[in-house]
Protein backbone atom coordinates (compact mmCIF):
# COMPACT_ATOMS: atom_id res chain seq x y z
CA UNK A 1 0.00 0.00 0.00
CA UNK A 2 1.45 3.56 -0.91
CA UNK A 3 2.16 6.37 1.40
CA UNK A 4 -1.16 7.97 -0.88
CA UNK A 5 -3.48 5.37 -0.04
CA UNK A 6 -2.69 5.30 3.44
CA UNK A 7 -3.46 9.05 3.67
CA UNK A 8 -6.30 9.06 1.67
CA UNK A 9 -7.47 6.21 3.95
CA UNK A 10 -6.94 8.23 6.59
CA UNK A 11 -9.03 10.98 5.41
CA UNK A 12 -12.17 8.57 4.77
CA UNK A 13 -12.03 6.75 7.97
CA UNK A 14 -11.76 10.54 9.94
CA UNK A 15 -14.65 11.17 7.72
CA UNK A 16 -16.95 8.52 8.14
CA UNK A 17 -16.75 8.72 12.07
CA UNK A 18 -17.31 12.59 12.45
CA UNK A 19 -20.32 12.60 9.06
CA UNK A 20 -21.81 9.58 11.67
CA UNK A 21 -21.69 11.08 14.92
CA UNK A 22 -22.72 14.48 13.27
CA UNK A 23 -25.70 12.52 11.80
CA UNK A 24 -26.67 10.95 15.36
CA UNK A 25 -27.00 14.46 16.50
CA UNK A 26 -29.45 15.52 14.04
CA UNK A 27 -31.70 12.19 14.73
CA UNK A 28 -33.35 13.46 17.63
CA UNK A 29 -36.00 16.36 15.85
CA UNK A 30 -39.70 16.27 15.89
CA UNK A 31 -39.06 16.72 11.99
CA UNK A 32 -36.56 14.33 9.81
CA UNK A 33 -36.61 15.83 7.12
CA UNK A 34 -34.99 19.29 8.46
CA UNK A 35 -32.80 21.68 6.42
CA UNK A 36 -29.71 20.50 7.80
CA UNK A 37 -30.32 16.78 7.92
CA UNK A 38 -31.21 17.87 4.19
CA UNK A 39 -27.95 19.18 3.73
CA UNK A 40 -25.67 16.71 5.28
CA UNK A 41 -27.46 13.68 3.38
CA UNK A 42 -26.23 15.55 0.15
CA UNK A 43 -22.87 15.75 1.04
CA UNK A 44 -22.62 12.37 2.24
CA UNK A 45 -24.28 11.05 -0.88
CA UNK A 46 -22.62 13.30 -3.50
CA UNK A 47 -19.54 14.27 -2.42
CA UNK A 48 -18.77 11.19 0.47
CA UNK A 49 -19.54 8.31 -1.32
CA UNK A 50 -18.33 9.11 -4.66
CA UNK A 51 -14.87 10.26 -3.00
CA UNK A 52 -14.65 6.80 -1.36
CA UNK A 53 -15.49 4.92 -4.46
CA UNK A 54 -12.38 6.86 -5.67
CA UNK A 55 -10.15 6.26 -3.03
CA UNK A 56 -11.12 2.80 -3.56
CA UNK A 57 -10.50 2.46 -6.78
CA UNK A 58 -7.53 4.68 -7.38
CA UNK A 59 -9.68 6.87 -9.39
CA UNK A 60 -11.51 6.67 -12.11
CA UNK A 61 -11.99 6.65 -16.11
CA UNK A 62 -15.39 7.82 -17.74
CA UNK A 63 -16.16 5.26 -20.23
CA UNK A 64 -15.68 6.48 -24.18
CA UNK A 65 -19.50 5.43 -24.85
CA UNK A 66 -19.90 8.73 -23.10
CA UNK A 67 -18.02 10.72 -25.21
CA UNK A 68 -16.35 12.96 -22.13
CA UNK A 69 -13.93 15.57 -22.48
CA UNK A 70 -10.52 14.81 -21.95
CA UNK A 71 -10.03 17.94 -19.71
CA UNK A 72 -11.94 15.97 -16.55
CA UNK A 73 -12.99 12.36 -17.99
CA UNK A 74 -9.93 10.51 -15.59
CA UNK A 75 -8.89 11.22 -12.59
CA UNK A 76 -5.78 8.79 -11.19
CA UNK A 77 -5.45 9.23 -7.24
CA UNK A 78 -2.04 6.97 -7.42
CA UNK A 79 -0.57 10.20 -8.92
CA UNK A 80 0.45 13.02 -6.04
CA UNK A 81 -1.28 15.66 -8.74
CA UNK A 82 -4.67 15.08 -6.97
CA UNK A 83 -3.24 15.08 -3.02
CA UNK A 84 -3.98 18.85 -2.91
CA UNK A 85 -7.74 18.79 -4.97
CA UNK A 86 -8.17 15.75 -2.43
CA UNK A 87 -6.65 17.91 0.52
CA UNK A 88 -9.06 20.63 0.06
CA UNK A 89 -12.34 18.08 0.15
CA UNK A 90 -11.06 16.43 3.31
CA UNK A 91 -11.10 19.55 4.88
CA UNK A 92 -13.77 21.35 4.05
CA UNK A 93 -15.96 18.00 4.75
CA UNK A 94 -14.33 17.36 7.90
CA UNK A 95 -15.01 21.04 9.29
CA UNK A 96 -18.66 20.85 7.76
CA UNK A 97 -19.05 17.79 10.09
CA UNK A 98 -17.33 19.03 13.13
CA UNK A 99 -19.39 22.51 12.96
CA UNK A 100 -22.86 20.41 13.23
CA UNK A 101 -21.17 18.57 16.43
CA UNK A 102 -20.25 22.22 17.75
CA UNK A 103 -23.56 23.58 17.66
CA UNK A 104 -26.17 21.02 17.24
CA UNK A 105 -27.62 19.97 20.65
CA UNK A 106 -26.97 16.84 22.60
CA UNK A 107 -29.62 14.10 22.30
CA UNK A 108 -30.43 14.59 26.00
CA UNK A 109 -30.64 18.20 25.48
CA UNK A 110 -33.10 18.32 22.30
CA UNK A 111 -36.40 19.26 22.06
CA UNK A 112 -38.32 16.33 23.19
CA UNK A 113 -41.98 17.23 21.04
CA UNK A 114 -43.96 14.52 19.44
CA UNK A 115 -43.96 15.21 15.49
CA UNK A 116 -46.43 17.11 14.30
CA UNK A 117 -49.66 15.03 13.37
CA UNK A 118 -50.26 15.73 9.60
CA UNK A 119 -53.65 15.81 7.50
CA UNK A 120 -53.71 12.80 5.25
CA UNK A 121 -56.35 13.71 3.37
CA UNK A 122 -55.14 17.29 2.63
CA UNK A 123 -51.72 15.83 1.98
CA UNK A 124 -53.34 12.97 -0.56
CA UNK A 125 -54.88 16.37 -2.29
CA UNK A 126 -51.51 18.35 -2.81
CA UNK A 127 -49.89 15.17 -4.24
CA UNK A 128 -52.77 14.56 -6.17
CA UNK A 129 -53.15 18.10 -7.14
CA UNK A 130 -49.47 19.01 -8.15
CA UNK A 131 -49.23 15.40 -9.66
CA UNK A 132 -52.09 16.68 -12.65
CA UNK A 133 -50.18 20.09 -12.75
CA UNK A 134 -47.06 17.60 -14.20
CA UNK A 135 -49.52 15.72 -16.50
CA UNK A 136 -50.79 18.81 -18.19
CA UNK A 137 -46.74 20.12 -18.30
CA UNK A 138 -45.95 16.65 -20.48
CA UNK A 139 -48.76 17.17 -22.78
CA UNK A 140 -47.76 20.83 -23.52
CA UNK A 141 -44.61 19.62 -23.92
CA UNK A 142 -45.54 16.80 -25.94
CA UNK A 143 -47.41 19.23 -28.03
CA UNK A 144 -44.81 21.66 -28.41
CA UNK A 145 -42.09 18.62 -30.09
CA UNK A 146 -44.28 17.98 -33.10
CA UNK A 147 -46.33 14.75 -31.40
CA UNK A 148 -45.50 11.66 -29.21
CA UNK A 149 -43.01 10.25 -31.71
CA UNK A 150 -40.84 13.51 -31.74
CA UNK A 151 -41.05 13.37 -28.12
CA UNK A 152 -39.64 10.08 -27.80
CA UNK A 153 -36.82 10.58 -30.13
CA UNK A 154 -35.51 13.72 -29.02
CA UNK A 155 -32.55 14.28 -26.58
CA UNK A 156 -33.82 14.83 -22.82
CA UNK A 157 -31.12 17.27 -22.78
CA UNK A 158 -31.49 19.24 -26.20
CA UNK A 159 -35.35 19.22 -26.04
CA UNK A 160 -35.14 21.77 -23.57
CA UNK A 161 -32.83 23.62 -25.18
CA UNK A 162 -35.10 23.78 -28.27
CA UNK A 163 -37.97 25.43 -26.49
CA UNK A 164 -35.71 27.35 -25.01
CA UNK A 165 -34.71 28.85 -28.34
CA UNK A 166 -38.42 29.06 -29.64
CA UNK A 167 -39.96 30.44 -26.28
CA UNK A 168 -37.29 32.50 -24.50
CA UNK A 169 -37.44 34.09 -21.25
CA UNK A 170 -41.26 32.71 -20.77
CA UNK A 171 -39.95 29.24 -21.38
CA UNK A 172 -37.52 29.67 -18.95
CA UNK A 173 -40.01 30.81 -15.76
CA UNK A 174 -42.41 27.94 -17.19
CA UNK A 175 -39.32 25.60 -16.80
CA UNK A 176 -38.50 27.18 -13.24
CA UNK A 177 -42.39 26.79 -11.75
CA UNK A 178 -42.64 23.41 -13.59
CA UNK A 179 -39.23 22.32 -11.47
CA UNK A 180 -40.55 24.43 -8.47
CA UNK A 181 -44.32 21.66 -8.65
CA UNK A 182 -42.49 18.71 -9.16
CA UNK A 183 -40.11 19.72 -6.03
CA UNK A 184 -43.14 20.09 -4.05
CA UNK A 185 -44.65 16.94 -5.23
CA UNK A 186 -41.61 15.27 -4.08
CA UNK A 187 -41.84 16.75 -0.75
CA UNK A 188 -45.15 16.32 -0.18
CA UNK A 189 -44.32 12.38 -1.44
CA UNK A 190 -41.20 12.11 1.53
CA UNK A 191 -44.42 13.44 4.11
CA UNK A 192 -46.87 10.74 2.77
CA UNK A 193 -43.98 7.90 3.64
CA UNK A 194 -43.54 9.62 6.71
CA UNK A 195 -46.92 8.73 7.92
CA UNK A 196 -46.62 5.00 6.69
CA UNK A 197 -43.50 4.85 8.53
CA UNK A 198 -44.76 5.54 11.60
CA UNK A 199 -47.78 3.65 11.38
CA UNK A 200 -50.29 6.29 11.12
CA UNK A 201 -51.76 4.95 7.57
CA UNK A 202 -52.10 1.72 5.83
CA UNK A 203 -52.63 3.08 2.56
CA UNK A 204 -50.39 0.98 0.00
CA UNK A 205 -52.15 1.93 -3.06
CA UNK A 206 -51.42 5.81 -2.78
CA UNK A 207 -48.20 4.57 -2.23
CA UNK A 208 -48.33 2.94 -5.85
CA UNK A 209 -49.90 5.92 -7.23
CA UNK A 210 -46.76 8.31 -5.97
CA UNK A 211 -44.27 5.61 -6.86
CA UNK A 212 -46.05 5.43 -10.66
CA UNK A 213 -45.74 9.85 -10.95
CA UNK A 214 -42.04 9.18 -9.90
CA UNK A 215 -41.25 7.18 -12.73
CA UNK A 216 -43.89 8.62 -14.95
CA UNK A 217 -41.74 11.86 -14.39
CA UNK A 218 -38.38 10.31 -14.93
CA UNK A 219 -39.21 9.30 -18.38
CA UNK A 220 -40.99 12.63 -19.17
CA UNK A 221 -38.24 14.45 -18.11
CA UNK A 222 -35.37 12.19 -18.52
CA UNK A 223 -34.05 13.15 -14.94
CA UNK A 224 -33.34 10.55 -12.07
CA UNK A 225 -32.99 13.36 -9.36
CA UNK A 226 -36.32 13.75 -8.19
CA UNK A 227 -37.02 9.76 -7.63
CA UNK A 228 -32.91 9.90 -6.07
CA UNK A 229 -34.15 13.09 -3.77
CA UNK A 230 -37.17 10.90 -2.85
CA UNK A 231 -35.19 7.68 -2.16
CA UNK A 232 -32.91 9.47 -0.22
CA UNK A 233 -35.61 11.09 2.09
CA UNK A 234 -37.53 7.46 2.68
CA UNK A 235 -34.17 6.37 3.80
CA UNK A 236 -33.90 8.83 5.75
CA UNK A 237 -37.09 8.83 7.50
CA UNK A 238 -36.20 4.84 7.64
CA UNK A 239 -33.72 5.53 10.26
CA UNK A 240 -34.97 8.28 12.12
CA UNK A 241 -38.17 6.36 12.81
CA UNK A 242 -35.55 3.75 13.40
CA UNK A 243 -37.50 0.90 10.49
CA UNK A 244 -34.52 -1.11 10.69
CA UNK A 245 -36.68 -3.95 8.85
CA UNK A 246 -37.20 -1.67 5.89
CA UNK A 247 -33.69 -0.49 5.73
CA UNK A 248 -32.92 -4.17 5.69
CA UNK A 249 -35.21 -4.49 2.58
CA UNK A 250 -33.72 -1.34 0.85
CA UNK A 251 -30.35 -2.68 1.15
CA UNK A 252 -31.39 -6.09 -0.76
CA UNK A 253 -32.85 -4.62 -3.08
CA UNK A 254 -30.46 -1.38 -3.56
CA UNK A 255 -28.36 -3.56 -6.28
CA UNK A 256 -30.96 -3.68 -8.73
CA UNK A 257 -32.14 -0.03 -8.06
CA UNK A 258 -28.37 1.57 -8.80
CA UNK A 259 -28.54 -0.82 -11.94
CA UNK A 260 -31.98 0.47 -13.64
CA UNK A 261 -30.52 4.25 -12.39
CA UNK A 262 -27.07 3.62 -14.03
CA UNK A 263 -28.49 1.86 -17.29
CA UNK A 264 -31.14 4.84 -17.59
CA UNK A 265 -27.96 7.63 -17.44
CA UNK A 266 -27.18 5.37 -20.97
CA UNK A 267 -30.47 5.03 -22.61
CA UNK A 268 -32.79 8.40 -21.98
CA UNK A 269 -31.44 10.28 -24.73
CA UNK A 270 -33.37 8.26 -26.74
CA UNK A 271 -36.19 6.43 -25.23
CA UNK A 272 -38.37 5.38 -28.38
CA UNK A 273 -36.51 2.14 -28.71
CA UNK A 274 -35.33 0.84 -24.92
CA UNK A 275 -35.26 -2.23 -25.59
CA UNK A 276 -32.50 -1.60 -28.48
CA UNK A 277 -30.58 0.79 -26.07
CA UNK A 278 -30.56 -1.42 -23.37
CA UNK A 279 -29.26 -4.02 -25.67
CA UNK A 280 -26.36 -1.92 -26.17
CA UNK A 281 -25.57 -0.75 -23.39
CA UNK A 282 -25.02 -4.35 -21.95
CA UNK A 283 -22.93 -5.13 -25.06
CA UNK A 284 -20.35 -1.82 -24.37
CA UNK A 285 -17.25 -1.19 -22.79
CA UNK A 286 -17.76 0.67 -19.44
CA UNK A 287 -15.24 -0.57 -17.42
CA UNK A 288 -15.82 -2.50 -14.15
CA UNK A 289 -19.71 -2.34 -14.48
CA UNK A 290 -19.66 -2.17 -10.48
CA UNK A 291 -17.43 1.07 -10.17
CA UNK A 292 -19.49 2.49 -13.00
CA UNK A 293 -23.12 2.17 -11.42
CA UNK A 294 -21.80 3.37 -8.48
CA UNK A 295 -20.36 6.17 -10.40
CA UNK A 296 -23.04 6.85 -12.55
CA UNK A 297 -25.74 7.25 -9.34
CA UNK A 298 -24.00 9.47 -7.18
CA UNK A 299 -23.05 11.33 -10.09
CA UNK A 300 -19.91 11.02 -9.21
CA UNK A 301 -18.36 12.62 -12.27
CA UNK A 302 -19.19 15.67 -10.75
CA UNK A 303 -16.47 15.04 -7.63
CA UNK A 304 -14.01 14.21 -10.08
CA UNK A 305 -14.64 17.63 -12.00
CA UNK A 306 -14.15 18.94 -8.46
CA UNK A 307 -10.91 17.50 -8.32
CA UNK A 308 -9.64 18.97 -11.41
CA UNK A 309 -11.36 21.86 -10.59
CA UNK A 310 -8.96 22.71 -7.68
CA UNK A 311 -5.72 22.26 -9.84
CA UNK A 312 -7.05 24.18 -12.57
CA UNK A 313 -9.00 27.57 -10.84
CA UNK A 314 -6.37 30.52 -10.28
CA UNK A 315 -3.90 29.12 -12.50
CA UNK A 316 -5.90 27.88 -15.96
CA UNK A 317 -8.96 29.95 -15.23
CA UNK A 318 -9.86 32.83 -13.33
CA UNK A 319 -11.77 32.52 -10.41
CA UNK A 320 -15.28 33.85 -10.72
CA UNK A 321 -15.23 36.08 -7.54
CA UNK A 322 -19.13 35.59 -6.93
CA UNK A 323 -20.50 35.71 -10.29
CA UNK A 324 -22.26 32.88 -10.36
CA UNK A 325 -24.17 33.34 -7.02
CA UNK A 326 -25.33 36.88 -8.54
CA UNK A 327 -27.43 34.68 -10.92
CA UNK A 328 -29.81 34.27 -8.29
CA UNK A 329 -30.94 38.01 -8.59
CA UNK A 330 -30.05 38.86 -12.25
CA UNK A 331 -32.22 35.94 -12.93
CA UNK A 332 -35.16 37.76 -13.29
CA UNK A 333 -33.20 40.17 -15.90
CA UNK A 334 -34.13 39.49 -19.24
CA UNK A 335 -31.46 39.48 -22.17
CA UNK A 336 -32.83 42.55 -23.93
CA UNK A 337 -32.09 44.33 -21.23
CA UNK A 338 -28.95 42.42 -19.59
CA UNK A 339 -27.48 41.16 -22.42
CA UNK A 340 -24.00 40.11 -21.43
CA UNK A 341 -25.74 38.48 -18.41
CA UNK A 342 -23.28 35.80 -17.30
CA UNK A 343 -24.59 32.08 -18.10
CA UNK A 344 -24.92 30.14 -14.81
CA UNK A 345 -22.69 28.25 -13.23
CA UNK A 346 -23.00 24.77 -14.75
CA UNK A 347 -22.93 26.23 -18.23
CA UNK A 348 -20.09 28.29 -17.36
CA UNK A 349 -18.58 24.96 -16.76
CA UNK A 350 -19.68 23.11 -19.59
CA UNK A 351 -17.95 26.34 -21.72
CA UNK A 352 -14.44 25.34 -19.92
CA UNK A 353 -14.52 21.59 -19.64
CA UNK A 354 -16.79 20.67 -22.60
CA UNK A 355 -15.76 23.66 -24.84
CA UNK A 356 -17.92 23.45 -28.51
CA UNK A 357 -20.69 21.39 -27.12
CA UNK A 358 -24.80 22.49 -26.29
CA UNK A 359 -24.90 20.94 -22.51
CA UNK A 360 -24.34 21.66 -18.71
CA UNK A 361 -21.61 20.22 -16.07
CA UNK A 362 -21.93 19.95 -12.48
CA UNK A 363 -19.38 20.09 -9.77
CA UNK A 364 -21.08 19.81 -6.33
CA UNK A 365 -21.52 23.27 -4.27
CA UNK A 366 -17.85 22.65 -3.27
CA UNK A 367 -16.89 23.13 -6.46
CA UNK A 368 -18.93 26.27 -6.74
CA UNK A 369 -17.75 27.59 -3.99
CA UNK A 370 -14.26 26.95 -4.68
CA UNK A 371 -14.57 28.10 -8.69
CA UNK A 372 -15.50 31.44 -7.07
CA UNK A 373 -13.66 31.70 -4.20
CA UNK A 374 -10.76 29.53 -4.37
CA UNK A 375 -9.08 28.13 -1.15
CA UNK A 376 -11.50 29.77 0.74
CA UNK A 377 -14.45 27.63 0.26
CA UNK A 378 -12.38 25.40 2.76
CA UNK A 379 -13.82 27.75 5.30
CA UNK A 380 -17.10 28.81 3.64
CA UNK A 381 -18.34 25.29 3.36
CA UNK A 382 -18.59 25.11 7.13
CA UNK A 383 -20.25 28.81 7.17
CA UNK A 384 -23.03 27.66 4.96
CA UNK A 385 -22.99 24.07 7.39
CA UNK A 386 -23.55 26.49 10.46
CA UNK A 387 -26.16 29.15 9.01
CA UNK A 388 -28.53 25.91 7.94
CA UNK A 389 -27.98 24.78 11.81
CA UNK A 390 -29.21 28.03 12.76
CA UNK A 391 -32.14 28.32 10.28
CA UNK A 392 -32.98 24.71 11.00
CA UNK A 393 -33.12 25.74 15.23
CA UNK A 394 -35.23 28.78 14.08
CA UNK A 395 -38.70 28.93 14.77
CA UNK A 396 -40.99 27.72 13.46
CA UNK A 397 -39.05 25.18 12.05
CA UNK A 398 -39.41 21.99 14.01
CA UNK A 399 -42.77 23.03 14.54
CA UNK A 400 -45.89 22.12 13.34
CA UNK A 401 -46.49 25.37 11.35
CA UNK A 402 -44.24 25.14 7.86
CA UNK A 403 -43.60 21.12 7.66
CA UNK A 404 -44.31 21.53 3.81
CA UNK A 405 -41.75 24.01 3.47
CA UNK A 406 -39.41 22.02 5.93
CA UNK A 407 -39.64 19.15 3.65
CA UNK A 408 -39.26 21.10 0.73
CA UNK A 409 -35.97 22.35 2.34
CA UNK A 410 -34.78 19.69 3.19
CA UNK A 411 -34.72 18.39 -0.56
CA UNK A 412 -33.68 21.50 -1.99
CA UNK A 413 -30.93 21.65 0.36
CA UNK A 414 -30.04 17.54 -0.52
CA UNK A 415 -29.98 18.76 -4.20
CA UNK A 416 -28.02 21.72 -3.78
CA UNK A 417 -25.00 19.70 -2.54
CA UNK A 418 -25.14 18.77 -6.22
CA UNK A 419 -26.82 21.74 -7.91
CA UNK A 420 -25.80 25.48 -8.38
CA UNK A 421 -27.29 27.68 -5.82
CA UNK A 422 -29.02 29.88 -8.44
CA UNK A 423 -30.67 26.69 -9.34
CA UNK A 424 -31.84 25.47 -6.10
CA UNK A 425 -32.29 29.34 -4.47
CA UNK A 426 -34.33 30.16 -7.59
CA UNK A 427 -36.64 27.02 -7.66
CA UNK A 428 -37.16 27.35 -3.59
CA UNK A 429 -38.30 30.86 -4.23
CA UNK A 430 -41.17 29.45 -6.93
CA UNK A 431 -42.15 26.45 -4.39
CA UNK A 432 -42.76 29.00 -1.56
CA UNK A 433 -44.88 31.22 -4.18
CA UNK A 434 -47.02 27.97 -5.37
CA UNK A 435 -47.26 26.52 -1.93
CA UNK A 436 -48.33 30.97 -0.90
CA UNK A 437 -51.23 30.70 -3.78
CA UNK A 438 -52.48 26.97 -3.45
CA UNK A 439 -52.29 27.67 0.61
CA UNK A 440 -50.83 24.21 0.45
CA UNK A 441 -50.11 24.49 4.02
CA UNK A 442 -53.17 25.49 5.57
CA UNK A 443 -54.75 22.66 7.70
CA UNK A 444 -51.58 20.39 6.88
CA UNK A 445 -50.84 19.95 10.34
CA UNK A 446 -51.46 20.36 13.43
CA UNK A 447 -49.90 19.47 17.00
CA UNK A 448 -50.34 16.49 18.86
CA UNK A 449 -52.16 17.94 21.57
CA UNK A 450 -54.26 19.05 18.70
CA UNK A 451 -54.74 15.57 17.03
CA UNK A 452 -58.30 14.22 19.02
CA UNK A 453 -59.87 17.13 18.79
CA UNK A 454 -59.43 18.26 14.97
CA UNK A 455 -60.55 14.37 14.22
CA UNK A 456 -63.52 14.94 15.92
CA UNK A 457 -64.58 18.16 14.05
CA UNK A 458 -63.69 15.75 11.25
Amino acid sequence: MSFLEIVYIFFLATLFYTYWVALSRLRSRPLPLSPILGWMVGLGYFILAPLTVLVFNGGYSIPDIIGANDRYASVDLTSTTYFLPMTVIWLALLLSFLSVLLFAPLRGQAASEPSPWLNEQKLKRILLFTSGLSLLDYLFQIRMSGGMESFLVSHWYLRQDELFARFGDPFVLYSRMSLANQIIFASSAALYVGIHLQGRTRNWRFMVLIAFFLITQMVMSGNRIFIALFGLAFLTSCWVYGRKQMMLKLLIISPAVLLVFSVWAYVRHDISDLGEEIASHAQADVGNRVTTTLIDTTEGSCVMILLHMVNDFGSKFDYLYGVSYTKAITFVLPRRIYPDKPNNFPTLLADLYEPGEITSLGATQLGELYANFGFLSVLLLPVVTVGLMWLSNRPPFGTEKHVLIEAVLFLLLLWSVLASFEDSFITLVFALLLIRCFTFERHLSFSGSLQLSYEKAQ
